[in-house]
């Protein structure tokens, strides 16, 4: 193997690379190989070339693959040579540039040392303490406000955990000598049907129209309707009864009405003619002064007031200020 060393001034081959870096060289050839790596630029990036290339070796290897790899690696070895060869320019051995020397050089040192981050020094944390220093007093008063202000709010989060855990504490404990109430649930609630939910809404509608037309049937109570003679008079009473008065008020007979809703308000345009309107649109007619019939009306409306001039012609008006008017005895009815 001695005559596969080359001189000191002399590049080497790949089947030299090669056996140095399976060992197969004496102490003294091996020497020569690291001194002249050493100082030659081109052998170097060559052998990290070669070394990068060469596939990692197995822990245990069989005697077919050794024999194997005796005549692949010195193959592999000659092409990579050979492929380097004709990438550089000229016959001879080229010397790198300075700078390329210094980048194979670090390259080396990369490979050969491992990572190691950098660690703080006195000098870095003395820039720090003079780049602090440095800054206007405004930034240093609002670091450390916001510092107490981050301390405080870390207190005071302290305080309310503990006051929120001595009361949950307290909640929990039974008290002292008192014995412990018994866990009682109460029955649900059964759901309300339709009808009852009906009959609620009805009953919570009729509180609000007696609410709102008691004071009317007061009214009327005491204030009759009466004929423009004076002597023909009608008055409601309890709020769905009427009785009329032939005698200007002396004596009240029953008269024939069957209203289901309150009834509020009337007018007499005639000793005979009397119209009489009430909750839901409840309109009633009388020609005779003592039997009611209830006439159709366009909507479910409650009614306040009627004027009248006869039997045809009469506007009734709702509690919320709407008015209608009939000119045929109330078969059809017009919103005014």
């Amino acid at each position: 193997m001695s005559d596969a060393v080359p001189p000191q001034g002399e590049c080497l081959d790949g089947e030299t690379i090669a056996a140095w870096s399976e060992g197969q060289l004496r102490a003294a050839e091996a020497s020569a190989v690291e001194q002249h790596v050493a100082g030659c630029a081109r052998c170097r990036a060559l052998m990290a070339s070669f070394v990068q290339t060469t596939p990692a070796q197995p822990v245990a290897e069989s005697l077919w693959r050794r024999w194997h790899l005796g005549w692949v690696v010195p193959l592999a070895t000659a092409a990579t040579a050979a492929a380097i060869w004709v990438a550089l320019p000229g016959s001879g051995a080229r010397q790198l540039a300075p700078k390329q020397e210094t980048n194979a050089v670090a390259q080396d040192e990369r490979l050969e040392s491992p990572a190691v981050p950098p660690q703080p020094t006195a000098r870095s944390f003395q820039q720090l303490d003079q780049a602090k220093a440095a800054e206007p007093p405004v930034v240093n008063e609002t670091r450390q406000r916001a510092n107490d202000t981050a301390a405080a709010s870390r207190e005071l989060a302290g305080q309310q955990g503990a006051t929120r855990a001595a009361a949950e504490d307290a909640a929990a404990a039974p008290a002292a000598g008192a014995p412990a109430a018994p866990s009682v649930t109460a029955p649900a609630a059964p759901r309300p049907t339709a009808v009852a939910e009906r009959a609620e809404a009805d009953t919570k509608k009729e509180a609000a129209a007696n609410s709102t037309f008691a004071p009317l049937a007061r009214a009327f109570a005491a204030n009759p309707i009466t004929s423009p003679d004076g002597t023909a008079r009608w008055r409601i009473v309890s709020g769905q009864q009427v009785e009329n008065s032939m005698d200007a008020g002396n004596s009240w007979t029953p008269a024939t009405i069957d209203s289901p809703d309150r009834l509020n308000a009337g007018a007499a345009p005639s000793a005979t003619v009397c119209w009489i309107v009430g909750a839901r649109g409840a309109v009633y007619l009388t020609t005779d002064g003592t039997r009611f019939v209830r006439l159709p009306f366009t909507e479910m409306v409650d009614l306040a007031s009627v004027f009248a001039t006869d039997a045809l012609s009469a506007t009734v008006s709702s509690a919320d200020g709407r008015s209608w008017r009939t000119t045929d005895g109330g078969r059809s009815w017009n919103r005014q």
